[in-house]
């Protein structure tokens, strides 16, 4: 809103944007994440993009028209793998706390010049004193400000290189974001903006959309020929010359094949510490699963997640309600939603039932986007709804508790906000901790003595007393939301340990069932460490 960026609709007629689309979508699905909100800004001729959030999960990305009309869907999708960059390592967030920073040194500046204005206005000592005060908070806050974009600056910078380095790790493919610094250098316009707040956006932005008068140390971003030799070494700008109508071929192999047998236990061939590191980052391979899983998903799936958000969670629902109630649950969701909005729901859970059990979850993450877009009434209109077609069968089961826990996160009154940090030890959140380590052994075991083995294991490295799996009436799905909720506000350094414990709790038999896979995504999605699909660690 603020750089008045249009919100590209699901349904676009527009063949670029319908790409930029596709390409984001298969980048969510590799990554784990929800999908975020695509927006254009029109009248741009610039080739630009960036990404903006306080949360991997609740994030906005933004190109500029030049952008979608130069890129090929190669460079596209090496752009989009530099934004999921800042996305993943959560860039954006710094960005933002660093603006926050210097506003605040500003307005020691602005006082500074206030008190300066009020001292020369008035005679006598006090008013001398009061100028000499003004002068010196305001040489403090000038010169914090300079320091403090030096450093902004040189972060920002630093980020990039990580951010292009990271598109080429996504995508196995240097040409496609060496392919689109070359278009912008090419580009008239450069990375250039016109917009009022381009200079606020500086270290957001894929490139430079302002010169700087000192770019060597106050450029947000590193030169273009620097960027593109530290993809390619060979690059010699003195000789390079780029037609408008070159192209970038597609070195994108897809090397694995997604289908949509029905999702069984698969052996696990990494370690937790594997599933861990995981967190936040994608390979190429899962980029190929994704590009194919999102290919191959049916036409009706795909429009009903973009364009009829609800009815796509309905079915989701009704395909996992146990068959003696699903007429129950639709006859349900006919009296609150009507007739048509049954029959639609009902014909995609038929969908799904025919071997695409496999997309659930990024069929769910899919739908987020227009779900966002629903008012607050109508959020809750669906969350009570979701609430009570869960509740329709009288039993809990895994993916139903990850669809209400995923849309609450992202529906709920508090969606959208940053979790503030309370926790600094595992000692503070020992109750939580064993919550979720006695549902997620539970989840995989065959008996009792499974999850109390498979628990002990995953909760003893924290040396937080006996490791003693919680009964039944105290360990169930209704009690991991709260626990969860307090599990976010730990440091993020921590959380690292909390994932390859839930590794190690899933994985203490060797396999990892699909009810499992599903439930350790969400719950790294609710601790903002999103898992990448079709991982290593899972597969």
């Amino acid at each position: 809103r603020l750089v008045g960026a249009r919100r590209i609709a699901p349904a676009t007629p527009d063949a670029r944007e319908r790409q930029l689309l596709n390409v984001v979508e298969e980048m969510s699905i590799a990554a784990g994440t929800p999908v975020p909100a695509l927006y254009v800004l029109d009248g741009e001729d610039g080739i630009n993009a960036f990404v903006a959030g306080m949360r991997p999960t609740e994030t906005v990305l933004v190109v500029t028209a030049g952008a979608l009309a130069a890129f090929s869907r190669d460079e596209l999708q090496g752009v989009v793998g530099h934004e999921y960059s800042h996305i993943l390592n959560q860039d954006m967030r710094l960005n933002l706390r660093l603006m926050g920073m210097l506003a605040g040194i500003l307005l020691i500046s602005r006082m500074g010049r206030l008190l300066m204005r009020s001292g020369g206005r008035s005679d006598g000592k006090a008013s001398g004193q009061l100028a000499l005060l003004g002068f010196a908070l305001f040489a403090l806050g000038y010169l914090g400000v300079i320091l403090g974009s030096l450093i902004q600056a040189a972060v920002s910078r630093q980020r990039e290189f990580l951010a292009d380095a990271s598109a080429v790790q996504f995508t196995r493919n240097p040409r496609g974001i060496a392919g689109a610094l070359q278009r912008i250098l090419a580009h008239t316009a450069g990375s250039r903006l016109r917009n009022a707040h381009a200079d606020d956006l500086a270290h957001c932005c894929f490139g430079a959309p302002v010169p700087h008068a000192f770019s060597r140390w106050l450029s947000t971003h590193p030169p273009l020929p620097a960027r593109i030799r530290a993809i390619d070494p060979s690059f010699d700008v003195t000789r390079w010359r780029l037609t408008a109508d070159q192209e970038t071929e597609s070195a994108l192999a897809v090397d694995v094949t997604v289908g949509f047998a029905a999702g069984g236990a698969v052996a696990v061939a990494r370690s937790p510490a594997h599933l861990a590191a995981a967190a936040g980052t994608v390979t190429a391979a899962q980029m190929s699963a994704a590009r194919q899983l999102h290919a191959d998903l049916p036409a009706p799936l795909l429009v009903a997640a973009r364009a009829a958000p609800a009815q796509m969670i309905y079915a989701l629902l009704l395909q996992v309600t146990a068959p003696a109630a699903r007429a129950a649950a639709r006859a349900l969701l006919e009296r609150r939603e009507g007739p048509a909005a049954a029959q639609a729901s009902a014909g995609l859970s038929a969908i799904l039932e025919q071997g695409c059990a496999r997309a659930r979850l990024p069929l769910l993450n899919l739908s987020l986007p227009a779900l966002k877009a629903l008012d607050q009434r109508a959020r809750q209109r669906l969350l009570a709804l979701v609430a009570d077609i869960i509740q329709s069968d009288r039993q809990f089961t895994v993916f139903e508790f990850v669809i209400q826990q995923i849309l609450v996160d992202h529906l709920g009154d508090a969606a959208g906000r940053a979790v503030p940090v309370r926790y600094y030890t595992f000692a503070a959140v020992a109750m939580p901790l064993r919550v979720l380590l006695s549902v997620l052994a539970r989840a995989g075991a065959s008996d009792g003595q499974a999850a109390a083995s498979a628990y002990a294991r995953a909760f003893a490295p924290f040396a937080l007393g006996p490791a003693t799996l919680l009964p039944e009436s105290e360990g169930r799905l209704s009690a991991l939301g709260p626990a969860l909720g307090e599990l976010a506000a730990l440091s993020p350094l921590l959380k690292q340990n909390v994932i390859h414990a839930c590794g190690d709790g899933v994985s203490s038999d060797g396999l990892v069932t699909a009810a499992e896979a599903e439930l350790l995504q969400a719950v790294a999605l609710t601790l903002d460490c999103p898992l990448p699909f079709n991982g290593d660690a899972l597969q």
